[in-house]
């Protein structure tokens, strides 16, 4: 089945577009990464979060302020996750990238936030603290 080709000019295709809302939101997702949320969420915490209670609490912060909310939320933190950790092949192997481990071993779905080094990360990023 042939699909239907639809030309649009460049005024019918921006007629509709926000600029000011498009640099608003990629402003947004620039100051507000995911791995600061992350760290915000693991710091406020005695010893270490589930998998499960992490994302429900990075969802209640994230929802609320606009931020983009992609439709593998659990996977996108996951991802996050992975290329912040030295316990994940997906982590880049840079020191100051290794923010994140988990207590329970690899694979048991606990994270913790290794402080010290958050703490350079986000100061390195100009980032509040968490």
């Amino acid at each position: 089945m042939a699909k239907d080709k639809v030309d649009l000019t460049l005024d019918e295709l921006f007629d509709n577009f926000d600029v000011e809302a498009y640099f608003a939101a990629k402003k947004l997702r620039r100051d507000r990464p995911w791995v600061y949320d992350i760290i915000r969420v693991l710091w406020g915490t005695k010893s270490f979060v589930s998998m499960d209670q992490l994302c429900r609490e990075l969802w209640a912060i994230r929802n609320p302020s606009g931020l983009p909310m992609p439709k593998e939320f659990n996977a996108t933190v996951q991802s996050a996750l992975n290329q912040h950790t030295s316990q994940s092949s997906r982590w880049n192997g840079k020191a100051e990238n290794n923010l994140f481990y988990s207590p329970k071993g690899k694979g048991s779905g606990t994270w913790a936030v290794h402080r010290e080094t958050a703490a350079q990360w986000l100061k390195s990023h100009e980032l509040p603290d968490a």
